[in-house]
């Protein structure tokens, strides 16, 4: 699976078209986010759960846009952390 407009589009549930590139900015910080934390984001197929990470994390970025957030940070890292946690390399 990958992670296109489309799709990230459909999470967010957005029905227009002013924000694609942002939302495409979105996608990428999203997947360099989980790049940097060892998930493989260059691999052929992504698993479900890496692709419902990537998700959570743009629908959060694009929801709250500033430094501050109503809804608690740490709740969704837990969420991305348990999805991502069997696709981390580990580094020795």
């Amino acid at each position: 699976m990958t992670i296109d407009l489309a799709t990230a589009k459909a999470h967010c549930r957005i029905d227009f078209d002013e924000d694609d590139a942002l939302v495409q900015r979105l996608i990428a910080a999203a997947m360099d986010h989980l790049s940097s934390i060892g998930v493989d984001m260059e691999a052929v197929y992504l698993p479900s759960a890496v692709c419902q990470a990537v998700l959570m994390l743009v629908a959060h970025l694009y929801e709250n846009r500033e430094a501050t957030a109503s809804v608690p940070v740490a709740s969704i890292a837990i969420g991305v952390d348990r999805l991502v946690a069997p696709y981390r390399e580990v580094a020795i």
